[in-house]
């Protein structure tokens, strides 16, 4: 098939230049029989006849030549478009316009590879856009499926427990009262376990899936702080710590108030069951139109390898120590998902002088 092509092409220029030549053959070999035919009748002292009769050759001469190069012209033109079918053809990328002369055809030529440019442009975004939508359902497949199958190994523990204790104690009718009560106990512990896994999936559902439902509302954070602070104070002494709170009043943000508790319930919950520390310290700032908030605290901290994967679904650093503390590994995931949605972010580091400290952002509600 390119041969052909290259053949005809060379067809069409070898007769395009033959038929110039023979042309200007055919039209000086007219000219010169003319000459002889117009002497033998003329008197050799015509000298005017004789003047025009070279003129016209003159002017035949010139005009051939122009033509020529008009041609020539043309055919460049005619080459260099063809060579740009045939990238676009391939589909190749056309880095460099070829020369084209500056006429119509090099017009027309020069807006059909601009149209070809913007035409491959545009496909090129087409498949970045759809690769990007399949990377994009394929994560969230992957992480459905990774969702899944932690659930279920996080239920076969409180369940395997719970069905455990109940046969203990349907089987043993010597049970005293006390052993008895203690099952029932532990039975009721790990239920309350499966409620809250079972509600912290919901959030995290709900926030990947109908976030478009979550409504939304003017909510002043501190009320939410000062509600935490209430509930902490009812702690037993050794398992509450003190809040330190330094907050401009009010707070408005517009948010779902039962995301918005969870966010800082979740991180008070955290804080209370593994920094081992004694204060939380929850500050925030204005700047440009966004409230910059830290939540820290006086703990322990965890160890560097850790921070990176703290927000993920199910990570535990101390896996034991969280399920004994009735933990689900979902708190921090709803948080980061709350933030999210919300239009904010966050972050977290180690203190320099001790314990984690989260720092997050929020948009201040717009005035009614």
């Amino acid at each position: 098939m390119a041969m052909d092509s290259k053949n005809r092409g060379l067809t069409y220029r070898g007769g395009m230049y033959l038929l110039l030549a023979l042309l200007i053959l055919l039209l000086a070999g007219g000219l010169i029989g003319y000459r002889y035919s117009l002497l033998s009748h003329i008197s050799s002292a015509n000298s005017i006849d004789e003047g025009i009769f070279y003129a016209i050759i003159g002017v035949a001469a010139l005009a051939s030549i122009i033509a020529l190069l008009l041609a020539m012209r043309i055919n460049r033109n005619i080459r260099n478009l063809k060579r740009v079918a045939e990238a676009m053809e391939r589909g190749a990328d056309i880095e460099s316009i070829p020369d084209f002369a500056h006429d119509e055809i090099g017009d027309i030529s020069r807006h059909i590879i601009d149209l070809y440019k913007r035409l491959q442009q545009a496909s090129s975004d087409v498949e970045r856009e759809h690769d990007k939508a399949m990377h994009e359902h394929q994560e969230k497949l992957r992480i459905k499926r990774q969702l899944t199958n932690n659930i279920n190994h996080e239920l076969k523990t409180p369940v395997a427990a719970i069905q455990g204790y109940l046969e203990t104690i349907t089987t043993n009718k010597d049970l005293t009262d006390d052993e008895r009560n203690s099952f029932i106990s532990k039975c009721y512990a790990n239920s309350q376990r499966l409620t809250q896994l079972l509600q912290d999936v919901s959030t995290i559902t709900r926030l990947e899936d109908g976030s478009s439902r979550i409504e939304c509302e003017n909510t002043d954070l501190c009320a939410i702080i000062e509600e935490i602070r209430s509930d902490v104070a009812l702690l037993p002494e050794e398992a509450r710590m003190r809040l330190n709170i330094n907050l401009p009043k009010p707070m408005m943000v517009c948010a779902n108030p039962t995301l918005l508790m969870s966010i800082f319930k979740n991180l008070t919950d955290n804080a209370l069951a593994y920094s081992g520390g004694r204060d939380i310290y929850i500050n925030a700032t204005v700047n440009n139109g966004m409230y910059h908030i830290t939540f820290a605290d006086n703990g322990i901290g965890i160890d560097e390898e850790h921070l990176s994967h703290i927000f993920e679904r199910f990570y535990r650093i101390d896996k034991g120590r969280s399920r004994k503390l009735g933990g689900t590994g979902l708190g921090l995931s709803i948080v980061k998902n709350a933030i999210l949605f919300h239009g904010g972010d966050i972050s977290v580091k180690n203190r320099t002088s001790g314990g984690l400290e989260f720092m997050m952002t929020l948009p201040i509600a717009k005035q009614a």
